[in-house]
């Protein structure tokens, strides 16, 4: 269980206090636990799950939050070798 809790004490309310890796504990226990969750278990299991996601929402990834499917594109085209003459010069520059 997350450290310095023990479940039996663990409230809704102390959720907000736990790091990540805590609230990742917290959700393990109670997703393996073998017997049927208490109504409230389950409400700190929800909380805990719900806590997580907002974590995730939060990180932003510049190519598929950010950049314009332009930019993602033109990347995604230079780094298979098909980049822009703006990359390798023009044609005529080659010949």
């Amino acid at each position: 269980m997350a450290k310095g809790f023990d479940k039996s004490n663990l409230e809704i309310q102390d959720l907000q206090f736990l790091t990540e890796e805590e609230l990742r504990d917290v959700v393990a226990v109670f997703t393996t636990k073998q017997s049927a969750l208490s109504q409230r278990e389950a409400d700190i299991l929800d909380e805990a799950e719900m806590l997580m996601r907002q974590d995730e929402v939060e990180v932003r990834d510049y190519w598929n939050d950010v950049a314009s499917d332009v930019e993602a594109d033109a990347d995604a085209l230079a780094s298979a070798g098909w980049g822009t003459d703006e990359d390798y010069g023009y044609a005529s520059d080659v010949l």
